[in-house]
């Protein structure tokens, strides 16, 4: 049978080589929010799991010596738990980490004291434990959300596989050997138990690495197709998306529209009051025209004053509907440069695909940039539908 005293020397030494590799993810990523609970927390788990091994090799029995190193591991499982809701976004109250705590301390207490069983306090402590489990666990999906799958499901599988496997265990101890006096009893049940408790800490550990790589991977993202003054998408992810919707307008035989809009005379914002002036109103623009579009529409910045969307209509009217909105939820809204107040107004060139012929991305893009050449000299503040030149389709 597999040594118990081994296992948890084993188990400890994984944990102490956990620890370090948080505090080395610690100071990479000490932007992250949560990380640095990782490695707290571990540490702290990792102290108090060492003192109840240490205690339960002893031959005397202390019950503020069991409350206390169950306070230990307990919090250090909590700051853990902390840890990954402050990195979703999503925080627990404290008035629900104090609760666990304290029900955890009146069961070890009861066990340590009134019925004095070795059984009761690994039951309460692995209840606690898979509470903490659950917690995390619960978080996770806002993760998802935000940075995919990756370092996510490692960490779901640890959990959730710990969670059936200590489940188990506690029912198979109760119903084999519920009178046990020590970890270090000859009994089946508690070495597979540290066997599980290894590889789940082994596969959790690397979970949180995971995670704050995931973020690492997912902000990088963002910024390559994100323009930082707008947080709108940028040119390439523009290029990217006109390229999935040619791909579907095609496919589908569908149609949408192409419309590029820009700043009506933005460069005498930039020489009357500065270009930090004109950064405001970029960024004011940015803001209006997201949420003057539709959810299934798409904006991005595409260079200097100049924006493009993608609407997704069938026909002239929907489109001249579209980007009138457009215009005029700009025009009506004044950007803000300190205590000055700037009106904006944009002209709007736009070209509806008619077939798949018309469905070529440089076609469209000219189409539109005529359409708002014309719509300037027409006199600005307007919007002007354009058509694809049969020169276009030919080419």
């Amino acid at each position: 049978m597999l040594d118990t005293k081994t296992l948890a020397t084993a188990l400890i030494l994984l944990l102490v080589i956990g620890c370090a590799l948080h505090v080395v993810n610690w100071r990479i990523h000490r932007d992250s929010a949560g990380v640095k609970w990782w490695a707290i927390g571990l540490a702290t788990h990792t102290a108090g799991l060492t003192l109840s091994f240490w205690e339960n090799s002893l031959a005397i029995h202390d019950p503020l010596w069991v409350v206390g190193i169950c306070i230990v591991s307990l919090s250090g499982s909590l700051m853990l738990v902390h840890g990954t809701a402050s990195f979703a976004g999503r925080p627990f109250p404290l008035s629900l980490y104090a609760g666990l705590v304290g029900v955890t301390v009146l069961g070890m207490s009861w066990f340590s004291t009134v019925d004095d069983s070795v059984t009761g306090r690994i039951i309460v402590y692995a209840v606690s434990l898979l509470s903490c489990y659950l917690l995390t666990i619960s978080r996770l999906h806002f993760i998802i959300r935000r940075d995919g799958l990756v370092g996510v499901l490692t960490l779901a599988v640890a959990l959730g596989g710990t969670t059936l496997l200590l489940s188990t265990l506690i029912v198979w101890q109760l119903l084999t050997q519920p009178d046990l006096r020590s970890l270090y009893d000859n009994n089946p049940v508690i070495p597979l138990g540290m066997l599980g408790l290894m590889a789940s800490e082994c596969a959790a550990m690397y979970g949180y690495l995971l995670l704050s790589a995931g973020h690492s991977q997912s902000q990088l993202e963002h910024l390559a197709h994100c323009d930082a003054l707008t947080d709108l998408p940028n040119r390439r992810a523009f290029e990217q998306e006109i390229q999935k919707r040619l791909d579907s307008a095609r496919k589908h035989d569908r149609r949408f529209a192409l419309a590029i809009f820009d700043i009506d005379n933005f460069k005498d914002v930039n020489d009357a009051h500065g270009h930090d002036a004109g950064d405001a109103v970029l960024r004011h623009l940015g803001a209006v025209a997201a949420g003057a579009v539709r959810p299934h529409d798409f904006i991005a910045r595409v260079g200097g004053e100049e924006f493009a969307v993608i609407f997704e209509v069938d026909d002239t009217t929907q489109l001249l509907i579209a980007a009138n909105r457009l215009g005029i939820a700009i025009e009506n809204e004044r950007a803000r440069f300190g205590e000055t107040e700037l009106a904006v107004t944009v002209s709007i060139g736009a070209v509806l695909s008619q077939s798949a012929a018309t469905l070529a991305f440089g076609a469209l893009y000219r189409a539109a940039d005529e359409a708002l050449y014309r719509a300037k000299v027409a006199g600005r503040n307007r919007v002007e539908i354009g058509e694809v030149k049969l020169m276009d389709l030919a080419a």
